[in-house]
Formats: C-alpha cells, sequence, structure tokens
C-alpha cells in the first residue's frame, strides 16, 4: 500500500497531460516481476488532485494495494476503501483485513404472520406502541 504517483492506465487519470505509456508499461512490469495483484477498492476512483479549478483540474490514481497470490490466500477478505478527502491532496486509504459481517444489521424488519398465533402479541404490540 503507497503512493507510487504512477498510473496504470488512461482510466486512471482525468485531465492533465496524456500517460506516459513507456511509465506504464515499466510499472506493470515491475508489478509482474513481483507477483502482485491489485487488491481493487471501494470509494471514490480517483486517489489525488491538484486541487486547481476545472479548467486545470488533474485527478488521478496513484495510491494502491497490491499483494502477492500467497498474501491473498491468507486474507481473502480484505478490502481497501479509498476514503473522504478532507484537506491533503490525497485521499486516505484504508485496508481492512478481516471486514466485519454486518448484513445481519441492514436486513430489514419482515413481519411473520405465526407472530399473530402468540399468545402476547396484542399485548407486546400495545406496549411498543
Amino acid at each position: 500500500i503507497s503512493d507510487f504517483n504512477e498510473v496504470l492506465c488512461g482510466e486512471d487519470k482525468f485531465g492533465g497531460n496524456q500517460i506516459n505509456i513507456n511509465r506504464v508499461l515499466e510499472f506493470k512490469s515491475v508489478l509482474d516481476s513481483c507477483n502482485f495483484v491489485d487488491l481493487g477498492f471501494t470509494g471514490p476512483k480517483y486517489t489525488w488532485t491538484n486541487k486547481r479549478q476545472l479548467a486545470d483540474l488533474i485527478l488521478e490514481r496513484i495510491d494502491r494495494c497490491f499483494a502477492n497470490l500467497l498474501w491473498r490466500v491468507l486474507y481473502p477478505k480484505a478490502v481497501v476503501t479509498h476514503l473522504p478527502r478532507i484537506y491533503f491532496n490525497h485521499h486516505p486509504v484504508l485496508i481492512e483485513l478481516f471486514k466485519p459481517n454486518l448484513d445481519r444489521a441492514n436486513k430489514p424488519f419482515r413481519f411473520q404472520s405465526m407472530w399473530l398465533l402468540h399468545p402476547d402479541f396484542s399485548r407486546v404490540v400495545r406496549e411498543a406502541w
């Protein structure tokens, strides 16, 4: 995980000069020789900005998380999140090795008709309302 100061493709950059294909190929070659895979991300696409007005704005995805396949096997649930940029020109990057399972908290309430058969149903609903 680092600020590599390099993009890997044209989609990693908005504004400014075109990408240098030789630098991209050299960066990819280093990653391949290390057997690194990009861990992906959620959140904002670009991780760096020059913080200028739209006409001169440059955005780039240059902060990345890579791992080799053995690391990926050890941490299969690891997730990378680009957090909101607050002050600096880089977005903070968070890597969580074990993402807590929050699915239960996000499930909507579902009424079960069998509850109508419970002898205390009316009393519980009356007291709750």
